[in-house]
């Protein structure tokens, strides 16, 4: 059935804006989205663990429990989220995670800030239109 929905997912260039903002409804995806992107838009997800644990839990040293609490829901709940709407193309038997062309838009959204005048819309329309 999952590999249906990626199917369907990959078939249809547009996310709608439900999915949009369904996907970045979550801190974790977002900030996974962004990290991705900042390891040249791909990673083992052991890294992306280990710096979601990080950042999550304010600290060098996390502890295995904390460690496993993020492994575990980005791969029984995240990464199958993000694959499945098409953003992310995710190996389970390599546990590597690489951006698509859909990630674009939902990093201008991870990436928006309203007080710069390079914001969303300027990017999204060139030329003042």
């Amino acid at each position: 059935m999952a590999n249906n929905r990626r199917v369907a997912a990959k078939e249809s260039n547009r996310l709608t804006e439900d999915q949009i903002f369904s996907l970045l409804s979550n801190r974790r995806r977002r900030n996974l989205l962004r990290f991705v992107e900042s390891a040249g838009g791909e990673s083992a997800v052991p890294a992306i663990t280990d710096h979601l644990a990080q950042s999550e839990y304010g600290s060098d040293e996390v502890s295995a429990s904390q460690r496993k609490n993020v492994y575990v829901s980005l791969h029984q709940t995240h990464l199958p989220k993000l694959a499945d709407a098409g953003v992310v193309e995710y190996d389970e038997q390599t546990k590597r995670v690489a951006l698509t062309d859909r990630a674009v838009l939902l990093l201008a959204y991870c990436h928006f800030d309203p007080t710069s005048r390079g914001g969303l819309l300027s990017r999204l329309f060139q030329n003042g239109r």
